[in-house]
């Protein structure tokens, strides 16, 4: 062997080269990664490795999906019905009935009449006609236009509502029906509820105010008459407080019937039976509206009498609608 450092022979004994040097070894190629720089600020140096820097990323909020119970089907069965959809579809032509109705009023002169013909001769001089067409020509011009802007918002959003439930039951896309219409109808069912409360307080305020004035006049020889006319008012003011009762549990019966719908629409729980009665009030309603039509048709004309008609069947529908969601669910085995 020779030296690498200065090429003289080396000693077979092993001894190192002259020139005092190891035998150089065969170099091997090795990777050495290079250092990373740090920046020191005074700090004591961390043995920790920084973790990947990532793009800071909004975090992202998904629905909460409710699973579909088999509560969602009935209620879907029940909205996307037959008689769900004519209950929708009478509704909206009632509602234009009504709208043509305020367009084209009665002349006040022929309903004074009808009134005076069917008054006894005694009332007669009680008001006079002059006075009460004034009144009945004021009315009218008052409020033909805010009757109509009335009915278009009250009575569209609730054709909208029936029309939003009955469209999205019957989709076979949409697992669950929406609770919007339902809403709608629950909101105008509290507005209701409260309106008719005041109109309660106010009609026995008035019936008192009205019956102390009454009492307290001297009508001379028509004292006998005027008396039977104040007995007649105070059964009229009573009888239109317990109607105003019953209306005002109808209502809330018809809220909380709302509620359970839309509640077991958003959870799937199973929901309440609907109130009988507020089916019981449906028909009787129907029963009086029919034989209102005909009063209807001597103060106003004819043109009253298919916006009567609409109202009954209405009522009626409402009764039968009553009827049909108890039976869908006793059929499915959740009445309770």
């Amino acid at each position: 062997m020779y030296c690498t450092n200065c090429g003289r022979k080396l000693p077979e004994d092993g001894s190192p080269c002259v020139c005092r040097r190891q035998p150089a070894q065969p170099e091997q190629q090795t990777y050495t990664q290079p250092v990373q720089p740090q920046q020191n600020y005074g700090a004591p140096a961390q043995n920790f490795q920084a973790p990947p820097q990532y793009y800071a990323q909004p975090p992202v909020q998904y629905p909460v999906q409710r699973p579909i119970t088999p509560v969602h089907g009935v209620l879907k069965s029940f909205f996307a019905s037959p008689l769900f959809l004519i209950t929708a579809i009478l509704f909206s032509v009632n509602l234009l009935l009504q709208i043509i109705a305020s367009l084209f009023p009665q002349d006040p002169a022929y309903i004074v009449n009808q009134i005076y013909s069917n008054l006894p001769y005694e009332m007669q001089f009680i008001v006079s006609p002059g006075d009460l067409y004034s009144a009945l020509s004021d009315a009218q011009s008052g409020t033909t236009v805010g009757t109509v802007i009335g009915m278009l918002i009250t009575g569209g959003l609730m054709a909208a509502a029936y029309w939003i439930t009955y469209i999205s039951a019957k989709s076979p896309s949409v697992p669950a029906a929406k609770t919007a219409g339902l809403t709608i109808m629950k909101v105008f069912s509290i507005i209701s509820l409260v309106v008719m409360s005041l109109a309660e307080v106010l009609c026995v305020v008035l019936a008192v105010i009205f019956g102390v004035a009454l009492a307290g006049s001297d009508y001379g020889y028509m004292d006998e008459m005027m008396s039977a006319i104040f007995v007649i008012l105070i059964a009229a003011c009573i009888f239109g407080v317990v109607v105003l009762i019953f209306e005002i549990i109808y209502e809330a019966k018809v809220i909380k019937m709302l509620n359970s719908a839309k509640n077991a629409m958003l959870t799937g729980m199973v929901p309440n039976k609907a109130s009988m009665f507020v089916a019981v009030i449906c028909f009787i309603s129907a029963a009086v509206s029919f034989f209102s039509v005909f009063g209807d048709a001597v103060l106003y004309g004819w043109i009253r009498v298919p916006l009567g008609l609409t109202s009954v069947a209405l009522n009626v529908l409402y009764g039968l609608l009553v009827l049909q969601f108890n039976k869908m669910l006793k059929n499915a085995g959740m009445a309770r």
